[in-house]
């Protein structure tokens, strides 16, 4: 099985991931212990340790597995903001015709 590194630019965009899921698993488990259920901190708590387990593995594939390529990263970048502008796209049309259909709903009662 061939080992597949990580650019630089790369890893941060995993880690700004994994960070975010760590915010959400912190989440799961606070409301978890003030709601008094025990599953959901349960299922904060495995999730959290998947995401480490995640964010371990891209440090070690980081280390062990390096690529330095400046275009390589020029193109993960373009790529990762278009994503993220596509992303904005869609969630922008959804929030419209949720305010609209809303919006509707409030004018015809």
């Amino acid at each position: 099985m061939e080992k597949k590194g990580l650019t630089k630019k790369q890893f941060w965009i995993q880690m700004a991931m994994v960070i975010f899921w760590e915010l959400y698993a912190a989440y799961w488990i606070i409301s978890g212990i003030i709601d008094k259920s025990t599953i959901q901190w349960i299922a904060g708590a495995v999730f959290g340790l998947l995401y480490i387990a995640f964010a371990i593995y891209l440090i070690y594939q980081r280390k062990r597995y390096p690529i330095e390529d400046a275009q390589l990263d020029k193109q993960v970048g373009e790529n990762f903001k278009t994503g993220m502008t596509g992303m904005g796209i869609v969630l922008g049309f959804i929030t419209a015709a949720f305010l609209i259909a809303f919006g509707l709903a409030m004018l015809l009662k």
